[in-house]
């Protein structure tokens, strides 16, 4: 089946930044459901939607996953002599993407990190 990318999507373009470590939980899922609208304004679907058997209906996982994500944290990476260190990241929301199949049901989360 053909693919296709959406986004990036101005919605979520100069949004304020929340330590998920230290923010009111409120302002966190209100992050995730912004996330969530800006998806299904797009037209996009979770994996199963068209055979009526959605796994995440909503992606609250995978939008958990990315608004966790969006403060910074610690990755392994190898340095320039080879040698395992951890390096410092946060996703950029405003780059996010999605790809999308024939159903607008997303089959991957594109966005560049800090």
């Amino acid at each position: 089946m053909p693919k296709k990318t959406l986004g990036p999507f101005p919605a979520l373009s100069n949004l304020a930044t929340i330590d998920v470590n230290t923010a009111n939980g409120l302002d966190i899922l209100e992050r995730a459901n912004l996330v969530n609208s800006v998806l299904a304004e797009a037209g996009c679907n979770c994996n199963g939607h068209a055979a009526g058997l959605q796994r995440d209906e909503y992606w609250g996982g995978d939008l958990s996953e990315l608004v966790s994500r969006c403060s910074p944290h610690a990755i392994p990476v190898l340095d320039q002599d080879g040698k395992p260190t951890t390096q410092t990241v946060s996703i950029k929301l405003e780059t996010l993407r999605v790809e999308v199949d024939a159903n607008n049901e997303i089959c991957a989360w594109l966005y560049e990190e800090s």
